[in-house]
């Protein structure tokens, strides 16, 4: 099963239109190479199919918009049905999904949409009104007493390794276990 690269930015169909596809200035490898990103749920039969879905969620884990990728693909559920979107995969995303409406509640999607409005409108204002005095007072004590503020610092190869590997962990352990059956 292949699509064009096009497939998965133009053509979202039923996409909520409060959430926006994240997008960013460099090629994504999903739109350079999107039929390794292509995995149905039947698909994990075959060795190749394997390779190809560690493949995908090895460059999900590099990808710069994989938070914004996975939240659009959680919301738009009819638009991200088949295929690998932020390292997860279908059965993966409506594991997600039941997690998320229970801990936040059915109308999970409405309380997103209403965060993410407040965030942007909240974001809109900072850069248009200046600080009060109060506020401008606040910033100077605090540059006075603390120094500037350290630049963060690059994550050491070993750094990001660790943290892919906690990544993959977390992703694992929400799916079902294997039954003693199953295994041998």
């Amino acid at each position: 099963m292949s699509r064009p690269a096009a497939t998965r930015t133009t053509e979202r169909t039923g996409a909520d239109p409060r959430f926006r596809f994240p997008h960013t200035s460099e090629p994504t490898r999903c739109r350079l190479i999107p039929q390794a990103f292509d995995c149905a749920n039947g698909d994990r039969t075959d060795e190749a199919a394997e390779r190809r879905l560690e493949l995908a969620r090895k460059e999900c884990a590099r990808c710069p918009v994989a938070a914004g990728c996975l939240l659009w693909a959680l919301v738009n559920e009819s638009a991200a049905r088949v295929g690998i979107w932020a390292a997860t995969t279908p059965r993966e995303r409506t594991q997600l999904r039941k997690r998320i409406a229970d801990r936040l509640g059915p109308d999970w999607v409405e309380l997103l949409a209403a965060q993410g409005q407040a965030r942007r409108e909240r974001a809109a204002e900072a850069r248009t009104a200046p600080l009060t005095i109060d506020q401008a007072r606040i910033v100077r004590l605090d540059s006075d007493v603390n120094g500037p503020m350290p630049r963060p610092r690059a994550l050491s190869p070993a750094r990001q390794q660790r943290n892919r590997n906690r990544l993959v962990a977390g992703v694992r352990s929400s799916r079902p276990a294997k039954t003693l059956a199953e295994v041998s």
